[in-house]
């Protein structure tokens, strides 16, 4: 849902599109759209945030370690966010991934939220652009990116935690960004090759998920 989402997919893969549905027979996207209320357009969304626009798209094509790690580029930033379950946070962190050219997102089938109609409209399209490798198992998914030349980046603080100001981030990264709250799950820590913290100097002391992942993408460029 929303104008800017339903835009990306008409101006990159226009064939994902099966009808676009709008409260305005004309709209700004220039696209046939199937007329419908207001009322309607937010019980399909499950949402009222759709700004008069939603559309109904044939499923995208998912990455999958093995293929991926194949052709994986020499320097490459992988991000894994683990148990993102709040729409908004996903996807603004998906924003972010695409902003700072992210090579994919991989997150957990079972324990993160979906790409909702929520997510797609807070990413303002990214969840249709940047490339999302949905798994079964974080943990093994973390071994077989070690196994193919990746090192792994856990954000969090704790002992021993490299500080992000001077970190100086391996060729190919895979980046580790936990829900807030309950933070990386610890069999995803323990088997991380670095731990990196944000310094701090504000009288709060943490950032919200999606700000601290573009605080550390941007520190892989």
């Amino acid at each position: 849902m929303g104008k800017h989402a339903v835009e990306e997919v008409a101006k990159r893969n226009p064939e994902r599109l099966i009808r676009v549905y709008s409260h305005k027979k004309e709209n700004p996207l220039g696209i046939d759209v199937t007329v419908v209320s207001k009322q309607k357009l937010s019980v399909m969304a499950g949402s009222e945030s759709h700004q008069g626009i939603i559309a109904e798209v044939k499923e995208r094509e998912f990455l999958v370690p093995k293929e991926f790690l194949k052709t994986a580029p020499e320097k490459s930033i992988v991000l894994m966010v683990d148990s993102i379950n709040d729409p908004q946070n996903f996807g603004t962190i998906l924003r972010a991934a695409e902003c700072f050219g992210v090579d994919a997102v991989i997150y957990s089938k079972n324990r993160n939220v979906a790409l909702t109609p929520v997510v797609s409209k807070a990413s303002v399209g990214a969840s249709e652009i940047v490339p999302l490798m949905p798994v079964s198992n974080l943990a093994d998914t973390l071994k077989k990116f070690q196994t193919g030349g990746y090192f792994s980046v856990a954000a969090e603080v704790t002992i021993g935690a490299h500080c992000l100001s001077s970190f100086e981030f391996p060729s190919q990264t895979l980046l580790i960004m936990g829900a807030e709250g309950s933070g990386i799950q610890p069999l995803l820590s323990k088997n991380s090759d670095f731990h990196v913290m944000i310094p701090m100097q504000g009288s709060i002391d943490s950032l919200n998920v999606s700000q601290a992942t573009a605080v550390f993408l941007s520190r892989f460029l």
